[in-house]
């Protein structure tokens, strides 16, 4: 047991690791492509640029559906049926996403006057498409550890390339439209390779059975909803505080709460990578061996949460001058916020430590249900601090929220989260 713990945690580190390095670089790429784009297009056409990739982007995270988890998580257990997985995923996905597009082309003369912009929207409903396909065949492939670096390396070397596709086209006068259909074609090689990895990877074919896949259809996509719930009320959750702030206080107060809480991402970027390794890992891990799967997690979770905490005590003795010497002077009123942003760090890790071992095991309606309980509690103390407090108390609601929660997600996680309850919640892949 001990040894399959090792080897268990070793593979977390491993994949850690390669989601901070596939990280890291698609950050200087994305760096990369924003000064060939901005040098190469000027200011005006480069904010087109951005309009349409926004849009984009949107299409795909609003199709989908919760995928992005479900198909990692599935896809790493023993029972798993990729094919069908990718199929019914696929078919969901597409169903919502087509009609996006149709919709974002008809109504791009309604966004915008300028006839560049409105081909470009146009192209982009495409590019959104061609996001929210790719990513189902991205997630199956992310779910198998000994491929995922690989798989990591493969699309950070697409991503590089489009950079050099890009320059092309800008210097030889190309527009909007061109670096958006070069965008597609960024996609359509990812697609490639992940058609040429498959067979390597999971070992047979690519499709099922129709009448398996109609079957399969209303199960999974009831499976996938949850997911899908739980992103939205995430991003509530990013959302909320500034909302308030903007209603509540004044301006400058929205700023240094802005800037405490972009150090407050930077620092979970590493717990994100871990957690994102973790979820295969636990959910094969889960499979089978249960017992030994909540022991991994509870080890993740102690390690974590002794990092976490050297962080928020560096950063509520360094939150002054950090502040000053990142942001300005302007800024030093940033650091009390950011005392608190560091403070609830430590509820927040640990919550997403068990977060992921729920949905590993099944039980992402737990990890709804929750996190809309802090969401919820966020806006009450938020109301009451906020207008005292400014900037202070929005951080102060979050952390509140988080703390709430701990002892609720660690019941979940040791005693009530039985096998008879994992089966109401759908935890059998398909």
């Amino acid at each position: 047991m001990t040894n399959r713990r090792s080897d268990a945690l070793a593979r977390i580190v491993e994949l850690s690791a390669a989601f901070i390095y596939s990280n890291l670089a698609r950050a200087a790429i994305g760096f990369g492509l924003t000064l060939v784009l901005g040098r190469g297009l000027g200011a005006a056409r480069f904010g087109g640029w951005v309009l349409c990739t926004t849009w984009a982007a949107t299409l795909t995270f609003t199709a989908d559906l919760g995928f992005g988890v479900l198909l990692t998580r599935d896809g790493a257990r023993r029972d798993a049926r990729p094919p069908l997985l990718l199929s019914a995923s696929l078919l969901l996905r597409l169903a919502l996403a087509l009609p996006l597009a149709v919709v974002l082309s008809a109504a791009a003369p309604a966004l915008t006057s300028d006839p560049e912009l409105v081909r470009g929207l146009r192209i982009a409903s495409l590019l959104g498409v061609a996001g929210a396909a790719y990513g189902c065949f991205g997630a199956l492939l992310r779910s198998q550890p000994t491929w995922l670096p690989r798989v990591l390396g493969i699309e950070t070397g697409w991503l590089a390339a489009q950079i050099a596709l890009s320059w092309w086209i800008v210097h030889r006068g190309g527009g909007i439209a061109s670096l958006l259909v070069a965008a597609i074609g960024i996609q359509a090689a990812q697609m490639a390779s992940a058609l040429a990895l498959w067979r390597p990877i999971f070992g047979g074919g690519l499709t099922a059975e129709w009448r398996d896949v109609r079957a399969a259809l209303g199960p999974t996509l009831r499976r996938a909803l949850p997911f899908a719930a739980s992103g939205i009320v995430a991003n509530l959750q990013l959302r909320v505080a500034p909302l308030m702030l903007g209603y509540f206080a004044a301006p400058v107060e929205l700023a240094w709460f802005t800037a405490a809480s972009r150090v407050g991402r930077v620092a979970r970027l590493a717990p994100q990578a871990v957690f994102a390794g973790a979820l295969p890992v636990l959910s094969h891990e889960y499979a089978r061996d249960r017992g030994e799967a909540r022991r991994v997690s509870r080890t993740l979770d102690r390690a974590l949460a002794a990092a976490a905490a050297g962080g928020a005590l560096a950063a509520v003795l360094f939150a002054s001058p950090l502040m000053r010497a990142i942001f300005g002077d302007s800024f030093e009123p940033a650091a009390r916020p950011l005392m608190w942003v560091a403070i609830g760090l430590l509820p927040a890790l640990s919550n997403s430590s068990r977060k992921i071992f729920l949905y590993a095991a099944g039980a992402e309606s737990v990890v709804l249900r929750w996190s809309a309980i802090a969401v919820a509690l966020e806006v009450v103390t938020g109301a009451a601090l906020i207008p005292p407090l400014g900037s202070v108390g929005a951080a102060i609601s979050i952390a509140l929220g988080e703390a709430a929660i701990v002892m609720p997600l660690r019941v979940e996680t040791g005693e009530r989260v039985k096998d008879s309850e994992l089966a109401v919640h759908g935890s059998a892949a398909l």
